[in-house]
């Protein structure tokens, strides 16, 4: 039998703060609530299907806050998509989800019946770099869509898919909408550059913008990479490697003040060659036809 904990404040029949060995946590689960009264005394529960445990105090004052502005049906509709997303993963998602994800739909919802639009001008980015986040997406926004009767737009699911790509892999929804925004702002640069329209679905743009987001996150870690070939690449295509400096002025002017290295320049520079030969492949297609 496990040991009982005092009740310090119950927020509904489905979450409750305990006092766990003098930390206070929260926890949340189906019923977990039901029929039981602040400072009692009570066990966790062993049968429950899924019981979460918010630890962060910053979190567990921000779910409170969340209970006071939202209809408890919501919020226990929320935690099971939630909890469904827990299973399908097979992940401990971050705890924030819990207080991000639900607060975001709940003002999608709000916006949706205002007849506000949505927009999300780093779609295709999303949609190449998360693909598995935008199905689990899709998911939870056909579940919104038939519980309240709203359409949902597809730049909401890239929305969500954000917020689900963070709790998986422990990161801040911030750093994944820097990477998404680095990603659009340097095809912007490049489609300028070559004078054309770049294919965010191709293989080789898709491989450049995984690329951009991994260089992001070790900027942001301060994590050093080695290059032999610096030289070589510089000196094979200096075309590429002209346009990776700006690549690279754009990035640390993004993740400022880490700056980018030689040895991560020339990385750009093959990625960007190629993306130049795509085009340049694409371009005597057209000529040919």
């Amino acid at each position: 039998m496990s040991k009982p904990y005092r009740i310090l404040k119950i927020l509904n029949n489905n979450s409750m703060i305990l006092d766990a060995d003098g930390i206070e946590k929260l926890y949340l689960g189906r019923g977990i609530a039901f029929g039981k009264k602040n400072n009692q005394y009570c066990q966790l529960p062993e049968k429950v299907d899924k019981v979460f445990v918010i630890e962060d105090q910053k979190n567990v004052s921000d779910f409170e806050q969340l209970v006071n502005r939202n209809d408890e049906s919501f919020i226990l509709f929320c935690e099971e998509l939630i909890r469904d997303l827990s299973r399908t993963t097979k992940r401990e998602l971050n705890e924030r989800i819990h207080i991000s994800l639900i607060d975001h739909l709940s003002c999608t919802l709000r916006r949706l019946k205002m007849g506000e639009p949505i927009i999300n001008p780093f779609l295709q980015e999303i949609e190449v770099l998360y693909e598995k986040e935008i199905l689990l997406a899709e998911k939870v926004c056909r579940a919104m869509e038939k519980r309240y009767q709203v359409e949902i737009p597809r730049g909401e699911v890239g929305f969500v898919a954000i917020h689900i790509h963070s709790a998986m892999y422990n990161g801040k929804i911030r750093d994944t909408l820097k990477g998404n925004r680095i990603c659009n702002k340097v095809l912007a640069l490049l489609e300028e550059e070559f004078h054309t329209a770049i294919d965010r679905k191709s293989f080789d743009c898709a491989r450049f913008m995984v690329h951009l987001t991994y260089l992001a996150k070790r900027i942001r870690a301060g994590e050093p990479v080695e290059n032999k070939l610096v030289d070589i690449i510089i000196s094979s295509y200096p075309e590429s490697y002209r346009l990776s400096e700006k690549v690279a002025a754009i990035l640390e002017q993004e993740m400022k003040p880490a700056p980018v290295s030689r040895e991560e320049t020339a990385y750009l520079t093959v990625h960007i060659e190629r993306l130049a030969s795509m085009l340049r492949r694409e371009e005597a297609e057209r000529k040919g036809e």
